[in-house]
């Protein structure tokens, strides 16, 4: 009788997971991922990869189709920031110094993004598109902003990409100048982000 008890509740309890989906908690595979900074100047266009930059992301999965995202947590050091080359090659310039100084990295030292929703949420098996809105904090100045993901279910994580283009100006930050003030950056820039997400 008890043994028969617990197969009602257990027929009971399993479309409740079935609905709810896996809830899977991931970490950043700094080897895999890559955050690209991108500008313009009165020169040339202007590229700076991020080397150091760790984070984390809490999801459901059911069947391979992505349910839902809870976290986002994306944390990058501003002097890891590096100018590189179309061919990827790094840039032997002091431009990265008034980066870091631009972005006052002595006392703000890091870059983070922390996710607070998404909507627009349109999955299929292995894949989804959604708008992942947050609150972006540079240089001390945090701002919400949002913008189109696409993610990509792996066998053990879930891989993010995306951009964000916004103004530096809006974060308090004066666009960085070079050789004596010859060299000036545009206002704008763009954060191109390709993230893998491994399981814990």
């Amino acid at each position: 009788m008890k043994t028969l008890k617990s197969f009602w509740i257990v027929l009971a309890v399993l479309p409740f997971f079935a609905l709810t989906g896996n809830a899977q908690t991931a970490k950043l595979s700094l080897k895999e991922s890559s955050i690209i900074v991108k500008g313009t100047s009165s020169l040339h266009d202007w590229r700076c990869k991020t080397e150091q930059f760790s984070g984390d992301i809490s999801y459901s999965a059911n069947a391979l189709t992505l349910k839902d995202i809870t976290t986002v947590n994306l944390e990058l050091v501003v002097k890891s920031l590096r100018s590189i080359k179309e061919n990827g090659n790094y840039y032997e310039t002091g431009m990265d110094k008034n980066t870091y100084k631009a972005l006052n990295a002595d006392k703000f030292p890091k870059i983070t993004f922390v996710l607070t929703d998404i909507s627009n949420l349109k999955a299929s098996a292995g894949k989804a598109d959604f708008v992942a809105k947050g609150n972006l904090t540079i240089a001390g100045s945090q701002k919400a902003i949002s913008f189109p993901v696409n993610a990509t279910l792996t066998a053990n994580g879930i891989i993010v990409k995306g951009s964000t283009t916004f103004k530096m100006t809006t974060f308090g930050i004066t666009p960085p100048k070079a050789l004596l003030g010859t060299i000036k950056t545009g206002d704008e820039i763009t954060i191109v982000f390709n993230a893998s997400f491994k399981n814990d």
